[in-house]
């Protein structure tokens, strides 16, 4: 599309955007002509029904424009990449104070998304899921921390099974406690995993509490009935059986978790290059096929957010 056709309260604003990401991320041409017509295609449709600039674009009407490239043929990956280039446009004018309303594309539960996406869960999904082990018994704490690793650190059933304590650091970081995972992944490659919030929360209870309880000669993190590690199989029956108990009406298995990890941080407007390191990906064309998206959105420039930290 030719900018010249956009108004100038659009283009302007839209050159300024593709300007800071060229020079202060430095991402390649292609990437930078992909957000380009995602932003041309979504001016040129807020400008012929009627909204004179960004800052006229409301939340309903940015859902009203998803919905109608739904309609198009769009993909439910594609929504996800036309909103994240249009969050990133906004992020630019709130940080230079030029937003003095709403962000338009913070909104929540008005694009099911997440039901359009093959093995993703929701948000909300995922939260009923780790609260699905129920009580004090160290079983139950056991499984909270397993499925906190899976889905707050993105962590492989593999990688789960053989992580051991002293592969675990705790320091607070601004007055907050973080642990860093020191996770082995394929390959032999290692990666540091954050894990904070409420992922960290069950982590810590079951370490002091439900561990403490078993017998424990080895040290590995998450410990089978006889205190040996934890392994894959039984981690999918129990991701399976929890999943029904939350109910999910489908199937789900350990590695939805990592993979609702990485999309839920690109809905949230991730850096696709962090969520690569995060995942342990050699290159973005795996992290690509993790989270449904093209190798332009996975280069996104935008600040890390997840679920509950």
């Amino acid at each position: 599309m030719d900018a010249a056709i956009l108004s100038e309260a659009y283009r302007v604003t839209l050159q300024e955007h593709l300007a800071a990401l060229a020079g202060e991320v430095g991402l390649a041409p292609a990437t930078l002509q992909a957000y380009s017509a995602d932003l041309h295609r979504a001016a040129l449709y807020f400008e012929q029904v009627g909204a004179k600039s960004w800052l006229q674009v409301t939340p309903d009407l940015l859902v009203t424009y998803l919905s109608d490239l739904r309609k198009e043929g769009f993909a439910a990956a594609s929504l996800v990449r036309h909103l994240s280039s249009l969050r990133g446009l906004y992020r630019l004018l709130k940080v230079e104070g030029r937003l003095p309303q709403q962000d338009p594309t913070q909104f929540a539960g008005k694009v099911h998304l997440w039901q359009r996406l093959p093995d993703v869960l929701s948000p909300e999904e995922c939260l009923a899921l780790l609260d699905a082990p129920k009580g004090t018994h160290w079983m139950a704490q056991r499984d909270r921390a397993l499925l906190a690793l899976l889905y707050g650190g993105g962590l492989r059933a593999s990688e789960a099974t053989q992580l051991q304590l002293p592969d675990l650091s705790f320091h607070d970081s601004d007055g907050h406690p973080q642990a860093l995972l020191r996770v082995l992944g394929k390959g032999s490659k290692e990666r540091l995993v954050p894990l904070g919030g409420l992922g960290l929360e069950r982590l810590h209870e079951w370490l002091s509490d439900g561990r403490q309880s078993r017998p424990h000669p080895e040290a590995w993190v998450l410990l089978s009935k006889g205190g040996r590690f934890l392994d894959r199989i039984r981690i999918y029956r129990l991701v399976q059986a929890y999943a029904q108990e939350s109910g999910m009406g489908r199937p789900v298995h350990p590695h939805m978790l990592r993979h609702s990890c990485a999309t839920h941080l690109l809905a949230g407007g991730g850096d696709m290059r962090s969520v690569q390191e995060f995942l342990g990906h050699a290159d973005l064309q795996t992290t690509e096929r993790y989270t449904h998206v093209e190798e332009a959105e996975l280069k996104a420039y935008h600040r890390l957010h997840h679920p509950r930290g």
